[in-house]
C-alpha cells in the first residue's frame, strides 16, 4: 500500500490531499459484493436511479465488469475540509473539494484506459450531459461508459476500511465532515505499478 501527499493549486489556495493505493486480485473484492442491497439503496436514496445508463437498475454486476481482468488497484483520494475555511457555505466546501479530487482521478483513469486498462470510476458516468437515458435514447458511448463501485454492488465503506483503515464520512445539512474522499479502481492484466499510477496523478493536473 502507498500513501502520498500532493498539492493542488487553485485560484484561491494550494490544497493538500492524500492518495492511497492498494493492489489486489479482482477475486478478493467479491466478498464486498451485495448487489441486491446496494441496488435497493440506490433506488431509495439516489436521484440518478433509473435516469443514467451507468446506474442501477441498468449497471452490470461487478463480476461481469471484471471477468477479463486479474488485478485491481483501488485508489482513494482524501482531502481535509478545514483547508476550505475561506468558503462560507459548507455545501460549497464539499463541492470544491470533490471537484479537485474527481478531476485528478478522472484524468488518471482515462490515461490508463488509453493503455488498455479499464477502470471503475468515482460516481456515475459523466461523459454526457444529460445522459441519453433521460431522453430515452441508447448510450452514446457504450465502450467508454464508466461505473462506480456502488453501482456494481460493492460495499465501498467496508472495502476502504479493510484496505486503508479509513472511514468514509458523508455530508449532511448542518454537518460538515472533517474530510471527504473519492474511491476508484484500475483494472489490468499486465503489471501497472502503484508508483506509476501515483506519478501519473501528480503529473496530470
Amino acid at each position: 500500500m502507498n500513501n502520498t501527499f500532493l498539492i493542488a493549486k487553485t485560484p484561491n489556495r494550494s490544497i493538500s490531499y492524500s492518495v492511497q493505493s492498494a493492489t489486489t486480485t479482482v477475486q478478493s473484492l467479491k466478498k464486498y459484493l451485495d448487489t441486491q442491497t446496494f441496488n435497493e439503496c440506490c433506488k431509495l436514496g439516489c436521484n440518478n436511479y433509473g435516469l443514467k445508463w451507468s446506474c442501477p437498475p441498468f449497471a452490470p454486476d461487478y463480476n461481469d465488469v471484471v471477468r477479463n481482468y486479474k488485478s485491481i488497484t483501488v485508489l482513494i483520494l482524501k482531502v481535509e475540509l478545514s483547508q476550505f475555511a475561506y468558503i462560507k457555505n459548507d455545501y460549497l466546501k464539499i463541492k470544491a473539494a470533490n471537484s479537485i479530487l474527481k478531476s485528478r482521478i478522472d484524468k488518471t483513469l482515462r490515461h490508463f484506459k488509453s493503455l488498455d486498462a479499464h477502470y471503475i470510476s468515482t460516481g456515475s458516468c459523466r461523459l454526457c450531459k444529460p445522459c441519453k437515458r433521460k431522453i430515452n435514447l441508447p448510450c452514446a458511448h457504450p465502450d467508454f461508459m464508466s461505473y462506480s463501485f456502488e453501482a456494481l454492488g460493492i460495499n465501498v465503506s467496508s472495502l476502504v476500511q479493510d484496505l486503508f483503515s479509513i472511514n468514509l464520512l458523508w455530508y449532511s445539512k448542518n454537518n460538515l465532515p472533517r474530510y471527504t474522499c473519492v474511491v476508484a479502481g484500475l483494472l489490468f492484466n499486465d503489471e501497472i505499478s502503484e508508483e506509476q499510477i501515483l506519478e501519473t496523478i501528480s503529473n496530470l493536473h
